[in-house]
């Protein structure tokens, strides 16, 4: 056999390694890329839920209030937030079921706010208000100004 044939078989040979090693590595840095955006977002969400958490010790009469009593100025607040809380986890991480059930015990916790008529749907996502009703069917808007600053 020729030499020189020998050293093209082996080229061929080579670039071959080295277009299937080369594959290998992109497809090992996507998976990367994407196993760290997920462990981002992961934390995100848990930060988002650690923060409303810190907020309900903070506020325990608020965070497990009678349901039987009527929605005043400081409960409307922590509500509100609790709710952002839950549009917040719902973007980020609605698609897995341990996250969607902490979505929902905030939903719930807050239901006799969302059918008060104090929960201003216009604050929130248009599709995290129709989530929102799947949950809470009698769930009532208040009024909105708009989103303007306060009357002149």
């Amino acid at each position: 056999m020729n030499s020189s044939l020998v050293l093209q078989q082996i080229a061929v040979l080579v670039s071959i390694v080295m277009a299937a090693g080369n594959v290998w590595a992109l497809v090992w840095g996507v998976w990367t890329y994407k196993r760290n955006a997920d462990a981002q977002l992961q934390l995100l969400a848990l930060e988002t839920l650690q923060h409303y958490l810190d907020l309900a010790v903070a506020h325990p009469d608020l965070a497990s209030r009678d349901k039987s009593l009527s929605v005043d100025v400081r409960y409307a607040w922590f509500a509100a937030q609790a709710l952002t809380t839950a549009q917040t986890l719902w973007l980020l991480v609605r698609r897995q079921p341990n996250w969607q059930r902490s979505i929902n015990a905030i939903v719930r916790q807050h239901r006799s706010y969302l059918r008060s008529g104090t929960f201003v749907c216009g604050d929130f996502s248009p599709e995290f208000v129709d989530y929102l009703r799947t949950r809470v069917p009698e769930l009532k808007c208040a009024e909105s100004n708009g989103g303007e600053g306060a009357p002149s």
